[in-house]
């Protein structure tokens, strides 16, 4: 599961169109970000979280539409904040680990409209080498305007959505969304 975030932070400073395939996306995001997370830099890291993946996306799916939509930009913005932090450090020194890896990417599962036009949703797949070991990940992309952002990874069929979503939702459920970022944020200051 550590691996998960490795692969989102990968997303960085690309220029994206439609006529980009979304494995090519990713694949041009690798060669690009290789030299910078070679350097460990956590705001590197930061900066990327924040352009490449839909946090919107992900808070509304483990808080739940519903209560998404009756959160006030203040929660909202509180909860987005807390979330990048523990996943900033619960798989940064992943990340760095398997910067030097192999990929090599395999058909996606979106069907192609119009002259490589995917639809709004995608899921790239791929493996992982590294010291003679294998590792499957599924990136989750989501159409936004012009350009693809991250909205899960899965590796070795662990979502990072879903990881997230477990610890949270039924928190955000029962006692409400400030509760869950007062959770969060304890475990970041730990």
């Amino acid at each position: 599961m550590k691996i998960i975030i490795f692969i989102i932070f990968f997303i960085s400073n690309l220029a994206h169109s439609n006529a980009i395939t979304p494995s090519d996306f990713i694949q041009n995001i690798i060669n690009e970000c290789k030299p910078a997370l070679v350097k460990e830099n956590n705001s590197f890291l930061e900066e990327t979280m924040e352009k490449y993946i839909d946090f919107n996306e992900i808070a509304t799916w483990i808080a739940g539409k519903k209560i998404w939509k009756d959160s006030s930009e203040k929660q909202r913005e509180l909860f987005i904040n807390e979330l990048k932090k523990i996943m900033l450090k619960t798989y940064s020194k992943t990340i760095y680990y398997y910067v030097d890896a192999d990929v090599e990417f395999i058909t996606p599962k979106s069907k192609k409209i119009d002259n490589n036009i995917y639809n709004t949703r995608t899921q790239i797949s791929s493996i992982m080498k590294k010291n003679n070991k294998n590792v499957t990940i599924m990136y989750r992309l989501i159409k936004n305007n012009d350009s693809w952002l991250v909205f899960d990874v899965i590796i070795e069929g662990i979502s990072i959505l879903k990881s997230l979503k477990t610890q949270y939702s039924e928190i955000i459920r029962l006692q409400g969304i400030n509760e869950a970022i007062k959770k969060i944020k304890i475990a970041n200051e730990s």
